[in-house]
């Protein structure tokens, strides 16, 4: 907040994230995350392996701290902390070794789901969504059209709005008009891509190329 009313400099605050490498705490670690998430939508493209790699710097040892794994005893916030630095790094970081390593449990978890614990699972998913080609958009198509949760459904779901090729993200925009996706979710799905960096001038033109069926179609408050 600080940084954003122009009380601290940027280079001052990056620095001073810096003191946060030891800290094992959920809720700070999820305003870190959150600051450069928003450094993330701000960035030039080309200074964006910047950013990567400083993320890394940031989120690794956290990471490498709290491992991949639960272990006995450790609190529920732990394990979402895990979650949250694996996510951070897969997708803000960039990291190639994350990214191998969730798509093999996330292989492993398809056959046995104990395999993985559930509080994982969401970054695994959202990763490689990040990484994902077409045939990885039809298997979370899939896994969205046939859930057998709700919780399940909705983590697909909105999966589909993760990728980063304009052709797939442009099957997403489709699917809110064509009924594949309900009208009460469509208008937030069409927001998810307009938040993806990569989908964000793709799904404005979306918006203002059907505003006319969309104010028809959704919700109102699903256009606010």
């Amino acid at each position: 907040a600080s940084t954003v009313a122009g009380l601290m400099p940027l280079p001052v605050y990056l620095d001073f994230t810096g003191r946060f490498t030891k800290e094992r705490d959920k809720n700070v670690w999820a305003v870190l995350i959150d600051s450069f998430g928003f450094l993330n939508r701000i960035i030039e493209a080309s200074h964006r392996p910047l950013l990567e790699a400083f993320v890394r710097t940031r989120v690794s040892p956290a990471a490498e701290a709290v491992g991949w794994s639960p272990q006995a005893g450790e609190s529920d916030l732990t394990r979402q902390l895990r979650s949250e630095l694996i996510g951070a790094l897969g997708r803000l970081g960039n990291d190639a070794g994350t990214q191998a390593r969730a798509a093999e449990l996330y292989a492993g978890a398809r056959d046995n789901p104990r395999t993985v614990d559930p509080n994982l699972l969401p970054a695994l998913v959202a990763i490689l969504a990040f990484t994902g080609d077409a045939a990885r958009y039809d298997e979370f198509d899939e896994r969205f059209q046939t859930a057998s949760t709700p919780q399940e459904e909705r983590r697909y779901l909105f999966s589909l709005a993760m990728f980063r090729h304009e052709a797939l993200l442009e099957r997403t925009l489709a699917k809110t008009l064509d009924g594949r996706i309900r009208t009460q979710d469509a208008p937030f799905m069409v927001g998810a891509v307009m938040g993806n960096i990569y989908g964000r001038e793709q799904g404005w033109r979306f918006v203002k190329n059907n505003w006319d069926v969309l104010d028809r179609r959704f919700p109102k408050q699903g256009l606010r």
